[in-house]
């Protein structure tokens, strides 16, 4: 504590990062910054909700990042206290921004003259682009499911609810800390600039983005469900149909095959010596002509919505023909007027 008294005793401002720490860590460097005893207790104790808080010399900014150690999906929180020349930060996992903090700014010495703000400016825009790869992943989830919900694979409504759940939890984490930035950006705090909130504006942006990326998302993965569902309704509707047209096939068959295996002793087809061909022939000839009957009305066979995906685009394309044709004819209109002009001699 001794040397950080005397560092914070020279000229210049002071970046204090930890990662590791216990309460009377806390109450430590909270005693050489000013921090209250509520301001220790929000360092360590775990908050699911970020807030900016105004002092008289500094602000307290309680975030979340990504967390890189957890098998699903969840933030860690980070405590930041801004003054005019000092930045400390709290967090126990060495998120993205910080690590990159320490790494390009301080060891690379592009800080320029910048304050403690603009520093954590920088951490937060890091901070901000660590979600984007979740997003785009998310679109890129959203567009394999569709080809597998065309495909009818099993598997693909227990895969749209826990996409949904996962984007569910990820917008509520976007737009939380999107809130955050926008407060930055338009209001006054103790330790920001006026050029600090404009770089943190940025950041409000970067957030604003991706929550209207991630608000799609539920309308998307319901069209997936529903392109599943249709498709297996219309697979369902294509088996039901062919059995029903096997059966009015096989109807008119069993008739006939019915009729002559009565066992009436006066049946004058009975002693015909082609009779059982002429009966199988007969029965050939219903069967065929009944299944070009029923293959006419288009009964069997037909559209699949498998062949949609090869078929997306192609509408698109005969629109902007159409739509280009006015205009072409148009050229041509102007081009023939031209033509037809006498030429004007000096």
């Amino acid at each position: 504590m001794e040397r950080l008294d005397a560092i914070r005793d020279a000229e210049g401002w002071l970046w204090l990062d930890i990662t590791e720490f216990t309460h009377v860590d806390v109450a430590e460097i909270g005693s050489h910054f000013g921090l209250d005893a509520l301001e220790v207790e929000d360092v360590l104790d775990w908050s699911k909700f970020p807030k900016v808080e105004e002092r008289d010399d500094h602000t307290l900014i309680v975030g979340h990042g990504l967390s890189a150690l957890a098998d699903r999906l969840t933030t860690v929180e980070y405590d930041v206290f801004i003054g005019e020349r000092f930045l400390v930060t709290f967090h126990t996992e060495d998120l993205p921004g910080f690590a990159w903090g320490r790494t390009h700014v301080l060891q690379a010495g592009v800080l320029n003259g910048s304050g403690p703000d603009l520093l954590w400016a920088r951490i937060a825009e890091v901070g901000a682009a660590a979600f984007r790869p979740l997003v785009e992943g998310l679109d890129q989830r959203i567009a394999e499911l569709e080809d597998r919900a065309v495909a009818a694979v099993p598997s693909v409504p227990g895969d749209v609810l826990a996409l949904r759940r996962d984007s569910h939890t990820l917008g509520e984490m976007v737009a939380a800390q999107r809130d955050i930035f926008r407060i930055l950006g338009r209001e006054e705090y103790p330790g920001i600039s006026r050029q600090g909130r404009r770089r943190l504006t940025h950041v409000y942006d970067d957030y604003s983005r991706l929550t209207r990326s991630l608000e799609a998302a539920p309308v998307l993965l319901g069209s997936v469900l529903e392109s599943y569902r249709g498709t297996v309704a219309e697979r369902a509707n294509e088996v039901m149909k062919v059995l029903t047209v096997f059966s009015a096939i096989v109807l008119p068959l069993s008739l006939i095959a019915g009729v002559y295996g009565m066992n009436f002793a006066h049946m004058p087809e009975l002693a015909w010596r082609w009779g059982y061909f002429g009966v199988i022939a007969l029965m050939s000839v219903v069967g065929i002509g009944l299944w070009v009957y029923f293959g006419r009305r288009g009964f069997v066979g037909g559209p699949r919505l498998g062949a949609v995906p090869g078929l997306v685009g192609k509408g698109l394309v005969e629109f902007v023909k159409l739509t280009a044709k006015p205009a072409t004819m148009l050229l041509d209109l102007a081009k023939d007027d031209t033509a037809e002009q006498p030429a004007v001699e000096d």
